[in-house]
């Protein structure tokens, strides 16, 4: 099968994937999608692309059938301008590093622990109780609020729960399964579940459902003392509505590997953020990096069949 590795991100995958084949391909890896003298081509020979970008004004591909995301998100494919017919599919097996990542930065926060190591280093005794420092949090006996109760929300739900955690979610979706989660909402229902909360979790998918989901008044909803960790897509969040409520201490902090700017090969320095995040004292920030780990790069690859595609270009 003719197979075309398409982007950066494709091209950085391709040896780990093909050698993980089992079957023979015939391999071409393109990573610059402004290459219109490669791309037309290879698009027209491939049988199967692999690759997490579609956009409508890519050329014709009357050969495709599949088009494998390397990502659990699809977000960034043009669904309807994709050709008639083909089978979209995305990826999984990250789940146990980013679960690993959404209790690492809980408790972190929860404890004050970079605050902490911080100031001990500088010299400061501030956390020490016989010099008059606060106590600080425990996860033990706490709520965790899950948005987006799929592969990545069971995990971090099955993981919280032998910490002493309380599990509540939220799904766009019908949940047959509640799993560790002693209540499920609708996302119509989240003001619900968000007061309650000790710590949300957004780990949902990126769609018209989602966009914009926890706006400025959701966000009042929260606890004052609550965290929020966004492991799903940056646009889930209201951007300058998240960046006031940490920076006014409407909400206890956050914890975040996703963004609303992105790095590319023409902005290696570009902003994550219009807005200072990098300044706040209660915000852990990562560059999307949570599932970047040696297990989820050497885990046989697994995916999820998305659906086919039954409309768009002939």
């Amino acid at each position: 099968m003719r197979t075309l590795f398409l982007g950066g991100l494709a091209a950085r995958v391709a040896p780990r994937i093909l050698d993980k084949m089992a079957e023979a391909v015939e391999p071409t890896v393109l990573a610059d999608l402004a290459d219109m003298q490669r791309l037309i081509p290879a698009l027209a020979e491939a049988e199967i692309v692999v690759g997490h970008i579609w956009k409508k004004d890519f050329p014709e591909a009357p050969r495709l059938k599949l088009l494998q995301a390397a990502t659990a998100g699809i977000d960034m494919i043009d669904v309807p301008a994709l050709p008639r017919g083909i089978t979209i599919c995305n990826v999984f097996g990250h789940e146990p590093a980013i679960a690993e990542y959404v209790l690492m930065t809980m408790l972190a926060l929860t404890h004050r622990l970079i605050g902490t190591v911080t100031e001990f280093r500088a010299g400061s005794w501030a956390a020490h109780q016989p010099a008059g420092g606060a106590p600080h949090g425990e996860v033990f006996g706490k709520t965790l609020g899950i948005i987006g109760y799929g592969r990545i929300g069971r995990e971090v739900a099955r993981r919280a729960v032998p910490f002493g955690c309380k599990i509540v979610a939220a799904n766009r979706s019908p949940v047959a399964d509640k799993g560790e989660a002693s209540e499920l909402y609708p996302l119509a229902e989240l003001d619900r579940m968000l007061p309650q909360c000790d710590t949300v979790l957004v780990a949902a998918g990126l769609g018209p459902e989602t966009k914009g989901l926890l706006d400025a008044r959701r966000l009042s909803l929260m606890k004052p003392t609550a965290l929020l960790i966004n492991i799903g897509r940056a646009a889930i969040v209201d951007e300058e509505a998240l960046y006031g409520a940490l920076r006014d201490r409407r909400i206890g902090g956050a914890a975040l590997d996703v963004w609303w700017q992105h790095w590319d090969p023409g902005q290696p320095e570009r902003p994550p953020s219009r807005f200072p995040f990098h300044e706040l004292p209660n915000v852990i920030m990562t560059p999307h990096c949570s599932s970047f780990t040696e297990g989820t790069a050497d885990r046989p690859v697994s995916y999820t069949h998305l659906r086919a595609h039954e409309t768009g270009r002939n």
